[in-house]
């Protein structure tokens, strides 16, 4: 029999710890880095009351695109998850998010840091933004889950809402093989071609005659006052504000009368910012080049946010002088259209010079409906829209819809793989008045994998406890009596 001595053992001891750290697959990631990207040794992170542990790793791909990436230590259920990012990205959001149903989930930043635009004057950051990274982090996110579970991926899902809705959009139109299934929440689909036109003409009319909170408060009491019943329940939510007309809430009727506190009513002048916002942008033919507002929520939050001054930008906390809409319309006519940062934003003509918008739509925009490739793969697009979004008004996702009919084989072909959710009384991507909290995720998992195509999806007012089925649209919800808070006792019509 052999004996080991002193030196013998340690010498064993060693080689056992090395091979226990040469074995590490969590740690050992940093072996994926290559010429093309540059991976950290992930870290594994404790288990917490809502999170399991997990494997996190970061790194960056082609020297500026930062992402990250967290994954199950056990009980992987073989689906990839990407989050998206909002407003101008700049940060990576939570991969935390479903690591608790097995998920493993990666985000990336796009390839700058920040908020501020001028990023979008280096050439090839402003293509990372547009496209480019969230189509590289989903290539390499794949690679390092099937390196770490020594497995293939089963399905891969995107998920985000605005520009994250945006980012999933152009994944569907310009990579459809990269996902299995995509969750677009109020994407903004056009943001040179329409977002930029309606930030410009709100902000404008805003500096002009601008409106406070007491003001905003004044159109969400009239709006409720007006409307809220229209559905046979009194709730504060407007179900469907395209029924709260002109005869019903017209903001006129709350001008001020002489010698009247001006906190419990409009002027002239905010008067025509209110109307400005109601109407849109339309040009002198009457083609409707912005929607505009409909009623409804005015107070709730999401119209002092983005267009009073003073708020933070939402993905962030960076504190504002300005309002989201001068941030928007500004930085995207300095850095987007014209490249310059010396240029006068006051100089554009909102109803001329929009053959300068082509090269940045062309690179920003969700410029097809055609999405006959993605249909074609088996993918799935569940596609969900507040009624009350201040910043993307919800007739574009209605336009939206039309397009994709039009362009993919009719409605019933489209219903096969593209559903749009109306949800009442949310505003921009969550909260209001509404039911918004919505599990949209694995109703989009069971119409992958099972086929079960989701009819209404189930949401929640977070505070006051009340339940709503938000229809497929163009299928709304009727209240069939009985208590009314309770989503049994509505039916989709």
């Amino acid at each position: 029999m052999t004996r080991l001595g002193r030196d013998g053992g340690l010498l064993l001891g060693l080689v056992l710890l090395v091979g226990q750290v040469v074995a590490d697959p969590c740690f050992d990631m940093y072996k994926q880095s290559n010429f093309e990207r540059a991976v950290e040794p992930g870290l594994v992170i404790g288990a917490t009351a809502d999170v399991p542990e997990h494997c996190v790793v970061r790194g960056v791909v082609n020297r500026s695109i930062r992402f990250e990436l967290s994954m199950p230590t056990a009980g992987w259920n073989g689906r990839f998850l990407m989050m998206g990012t909002g407003g101008s990205s700049g940060y990576i959001a939570s991969t935390n998010t479903e690591l608790a149903r097995g998920f493993a989930v990666s985000s990336t930043d796009t390839g700058h840091i920040g908020n501020d635009p001028n990023y979008a004057a280096q050439p090839e950051a402003a293509l990372d933004y547009a496209f480019r990274a969230v189509h590289l982090i989903a290539l390499t996110s794949k690679e390092l889950i099937r390196s770490f579970y020594r497995n293939d991926i089963k399905y891969s899902y995107y998920q985000g809402c605005s520009n994250g809705g945006r980012q999933g959009m152009i994944e569907a139109t310009r990579f459809p093989d990269d996902f299995d299934g995509i969750v677009a929440g109020a994407p903004v689909f056009q943001i040179v071609r329409e977002f930029l036109l309606w930030t410009t003409v709100v902000y404008r009319a805003q500096r002009t005659h601008p409106l406070e909170k007491e003001q905003l408060s004044l159109l969400g009491n009239a709006s409720r006052a007006a409307c809220d019943e229209l559905d046979g329940v009194q709730d504060g939510v407007i179900n469907d504000p395209r029924e709260c007309t002109l005869d019903l809430f017209d903001p006129a009727d709350l001008l001020c009368s002489t010698n009247q506190n001006s906190e419990a009513c409009l002027s002239e002048g905010q008067l025509e910012t209110v109307r400005t916002h109601y109407r849109g942008v339309v040009d002198s033919d009457g083609n409707v080049l912005s929607p505009g507002l409909l009623p409804g929520a005015e107070d709730a939050g999401d119209w002092a946010m983005y267009g009073l001054s003073g708020g933070v930008i939402p993905t962030t906390g960076e504190k504002l002088t300005t309002s989201i809409n001068e941030l928007a319309s500004v930085g995207q006519l300095k850095y987007w259209v014209y490249k310059d940062p010396d240029y006068d934003p006051d100089q554009f003509d909102v109803f001329d010079n929009h053959a300068d918008l082509e090269r940045a739509s062309a690179i920003l925009d969700v410029n097809t409906a055609d999405l006959n490739e993605f249909r074609e793969a088996g993918s799935k697009i569940l596609m969900y829209q507040g009624w009350n979004d201040y910043l993307l008004r919800p007739q574009r996702a209605l336009k939206y819809r039309e397009e994709v009919i039009a362009a993919n084989g009719g409605e019933l072909s489209t219903r096969n793989f593209f559903r749009l959710y109306m949800v009442p009384g949310m505003t921009h991507c969550s909260g209001g008045p509404g039911a918004w909290d919505i599990d949209y995720l694995m109703p989009l998992v069971d119409w992958v994998e099972k086929g079960d195509a989701p009819e209404y999806l189930l949401g929640s007012h977070p505070e006051a406890g009340f339940t709503r089925p938000h229809c497929e649209y163009p299928k709304l919800i009727a209240y069939r009596g009985g208590d009314n808070t309770k989503a049994v006792n509505y039916t989709c019509r």
